[in-house]
């Protein structure tokens, strides 16, 4: 009940600003206009998602504000989104990732909006800090002795790239590319990757999404908090999910 009442407050907060934003193409990072979503995966996992932004909410120059939110209704997983784009500068970010019994993956970072000189393909590099707190129900605090400082966090340094490219004004192709590295605390390395193929079209008389995605993940511990020499963890999913956008 708390959740739903967080998410109306937020949505009315931003309604009206996103309802006035310049359309942008769906899968821009940019793009302020509200959302809603829900999306499964092969292992029958569902995901809702709710989004929505203001744009040229301050100042003269072009700006946007976007927030989405995603949870997991099996695993309770939950991710929470909020950029602030600037054409003086280009888009400040804070990224928080939340799984049930293992961690918290907090990343702040800096966007750079890259558009090709065909005009038409988009490139949204960032550079990141992450900080990842490791729960107490995660293997990992069992795996790395208390000497080495109990495998409770892991400080990181990773970098983001995505790259949007419209084939038509129908069908277009979303990558995403995550790589991250410790410097402090637990020893580890982060991957993951990520490819939509979506398609615009409408849904009960309102423009919506429909896509399929491809994800693959991996998390490797190593170095001295590993007694074995590392420990792996990878996982691919494959999803179907819209959009519908408002």
């Amino acid at each position: 009940m708390k959740n739903a009442l967080l998410i109306t407050l937020i949505g009315t907060i931003f309604i009206s600003g996103g309802a006035v934003a310049q359309e942008r193409h769906t899968k821009d990072p940019r793009n302020a206009s509200g959302k809603i979503g829900v999306e499964v995966d092969h292992h029958g996992e569902l995901k809702l998602a709710f989004g929505n932004g203001a744009k040229n909410w301050y100042g003269e120059n072009e700006n946007e504000v976007i927030f989405l939110l995603e949870f997991e209704t099996e695993s309770n997983d939950g991710r929470f989104r909020f950029v602030n784009f600037d054409d003086r500068f280009g888009g400040i970010y804070a990224d928080i990732i939340s799984t049930k019994n293992e961690s918290v993956l907090n990343t702040v970072g800096y966007m750079l909006p890259i558009t090709a000189d065909n005009g038409n393909t988009l490139f949204f590099p960032s550079i990141n800090y992450s900080y990842l707190a490791v729960d107490e129900k995660n293997s990992l605090r069992s795996d790395v002795p208390k000497e080495f400082g109990g495998g409770n966090n892991s400080h990181l340094s990773s970098l983001n790239l995505y790259i949007l490219h419209p084939w038509n004004d129908t069908h277009f192709t979303f990558i995403e590319m995550f790589g991250g590295h410790s410097f402090d605390g637990v020893e580890m390395e982060m991957y993951d990757l990520c490819w939509t193929q979506g398609m615009n079209s409408t849904i009960l008389n309102s423009p919506a999404t429909v896509y399929f995605k491809g994800q693959y993940t991996r998390t490797e511990v190593f170095g001295e908090f590993a007694p074995n020499g590392s420990i792996n963890d990878e996982e691919t999913t494959f999803s179907f999910g819209l959009d519908i956008k408002f």
